[in-house]
């Protein structure tokens, strides 16, 4: 039935959402030569007028010139403008790590002061965008997504120097998602590598535990009783490792059914004891809200699950089930209905969520829903704008602060809180917006 729709399969990272990307950042970039352009020659008007003819001064350089002038390998230090930003996380209210675009490059940036600056930290980056990023501190982080090798294999690179240099670790062949709860870290890995054939198939997926920043590796006891699906995604995201705490862990795995022709139901699976066994968990999503699955949680208890269909034109339908007590129960408590999108199936409920925008798996990463508490959370869909819900997800607003503060909808990028008051929101390659009550918001930086 989705033969008919404009947008039958996830939007490419190296054409379409690269590109939009590269050109909203190229534009900033101009944006800010021609501002910079304007003070000089203001600035030698005032000085022809006031002193005559004198000899030559220097001109005032943009803080950014290096950045945004240069088209070779960008040297560590040079600052880093917000408006290039593809993906950040913070550790804290004052460190941060960025994933920033520069002409074809992915180039990795940090800031140690809430995001008001960032500076290169390493121009050779060995994946590039739409790679995905995680630190457990300054010095120990982790990359790994971002296009397939052409065997079909994503690996997983970690540093230990806060991002100078990667290591590729020795699992594979796919890895797909990554947590670290300091020197804890699990990697959820495929057993086959990515294709894109026709018909994919189903394979097996394991846990790779290190509790030693990634220097060796162990199965766990036993393998989570789920399958991958090896067909061509972005950055592989059919599997979503959920940790509340180093020995508790969700694990979601769903099959984009219509990109597939796959029947295979979405399963959730938990592991109370650090992987050493797993209790099947119900999953709510129903059919044709099954196409795209993403999980959240405060804690082991407090679930959230956002379902979602097929995508046509920027919207996409979408179902919000939650769970307080791990997954045996769920309660549908928002829905976007698109009836064309979701087999003529209308769900019972409202609450503001938006048709517009996507979720996973169109999204680059699992970073569209944020949940700070069973009360609070926040949303950003792909293509559309931040919401955010006060009551447990029954009502879903925009941010009112966010457009305020200039932030547009439409674009895509990641929303990421380290507490209730201290929060980001990154829109790829348009800018940088910071909370720190959860009320009021700033941009920072051009």
């Amino acid at each position: 039935m989705f033969e008919h729709l404009d947008d039958p399969s996830p939007p490419s990272p190296t054409s379409r959402t690269l590109g939009a990307v590269l050109a909203r950042a190229a534009r900033l970039r101009r944006q800010r030569v021609t501002s910079a352009l304007a003070v000089v020659a203001a600035s030698a008007l005032v000085l022809g007028v006031g002193i005559g003819i004198l000899m030559p001064r220097s001109a005032p350089r943009s803080a950014f010139s290096a950045f945004d002038s240069q088209s070779g390998v960008l040297a560590p230090g040079t600052p880093v403008p917000q408006s290039d930003l593809a993906d950040v996380v913070f550790l804290d209210d004052l460190h941060g790590f960025a994933l920033a675009l520069h002409d074809q490059q992915t180039i990795l940036a940090a800031s140690t002061d809430a995001g008001d600056t960032w500076q290169v930290v390493n121009a050779h980056l060995p994946i590039g965008f739409p790679a995905q990023l995680e630190f457990a501190d300054t010095a120990h982080g982790y990359l790994w997504g971002g296009a397939p090798s052409t065997s079909g294999t994503l690996s997983l690179w970690k540093t230990s120097d806060g991002g100078r240099t990667w290591t590729e670790a020795p699992l594979g062949p796919v890895v797909s998602d990554v947590s670290a709860i300091g020197p804890d870290v699990w990697a959820v890995v495929g057993a086959c590598p990515i294709t894109s054939a026709t018909v994919a198939k189903s394979c097996a997926a394991s846990i790779e535990v290190s509790l030693n920043s990634g220097n060796t590796w162990s199965t766990t006891q036993s393998e989570p009783p789920v399958l991958e699906n090896n067909g061509l995604s972005i950055s592989d995201q059919d599997l979503e490792l959920a940790r509340i705490t180093p020995a508790r862990a969700y694990l979601l795995a769903f099959t984009a059914t219509g990109a597939t022709g796959s029947s295979q139901p979405g399963r959730l699976v938990y592991s109370p004891d650090g992987g050493r066994t797993w209790v099947e968990r119900s999953n709510p999503c129903p059919r044709y809200f099954d196409f795209g699955e993403q999980i959240a949680a405060s804690g082991t208890d407090d679930l959230w699950m956002m379902c979602a269909s097929q995508a046509s034109a920027g919207s996409q339908a979408k179902a919000l089930y939650r769970s307080n007590d791990g997954g045996q129960y769920w309660k549908l408590v928002a829905a976007a209905n698109a009836p064309v999108l979701s087999g003529n199936l209308t769900l019972p409920a409202a609450g503001g969520l938006p048709v517009e925008g996507y979720v996973s798996p169109y999204s680059l990463g699992h970073e569209n829903l944020a949940v700070l508490r069973p009360t609070t959370a926040w949303l950003f869909p792909d293509r559309s704008t931040v919401l955010e819900t006060t009551d447990g997800g029954a009502r879903w607003n925009p941010v009112a602060g966010l457009a305020e503060a200039g932030l547009d909808s439409g674009g895509n990028g990641n929303v990421v809180f380290v507490d209730p008051t201290h929060g980001w929101v990154c829109e790829t390659g348009a800018g940088l917006w910071r909370t720190s009550d959860g009320v009021n918001w700033e941009r920072l930086g051009p």
